[in-house]
């Protein structure tokens, strides 16, 4: 993992990253998990800390009623470039597809009624 030279050092080794449950497990066991944003964005949403991915969780999914889960991704098996490129100590970006042996834990992501995403449950190993 690299930092360009004007960004700050990487706060923590962990990061998470949101995905609809269909599209994690269809790729689980391929070398690398690629979100479907990914063609368009050129990179890979995470935050750093649990309780912050319900942030973007209720502002763009909301409406997707589709079930999610929450991925551990461990930063020191990601290959690829990562960058804080919007507040960098909250969401970094991961500039190539996850390889999947870097996702640690899946977690459900639990959601009210209304679609608000309201928690995540116990971690369960990815492998």
């Amino acid at each position: 993992m690299t930092n360009p030279p004007n960004d700050r050092p990487t706060p923590t080794r962990v990061t998470y990253h949101l995905s609809p449950r269909d599209v994690w497990e269809r790729q689980a066991a391929s070398p690398s998990y690629v979100p479907e944003a990914f063609p368009d964005e050129g990179f890979v949403h995470t935050t750093i800390g649990l309780e912050t991915v319900l942030i973007p969780a209720n502002h763009h999914y909301a409406d997707d009623e589709r079930p999610y889960v929450c991925l551990t991704i461990d930063l020191d098996r990601v290959s690829g470039e990562v960058r804080f490129d919007a507040d960098p100590l909250v969401y970094p970006h991961i500039y190539s597809p996850v390889p999947t042996e870097a996702v640690t834990e899946v977690r459900d992501a639990h959601r009210s009624d209304d679609g608000t995403f309201t928690g995540f449950g116990p971690p369960r190993s990815a492998a």
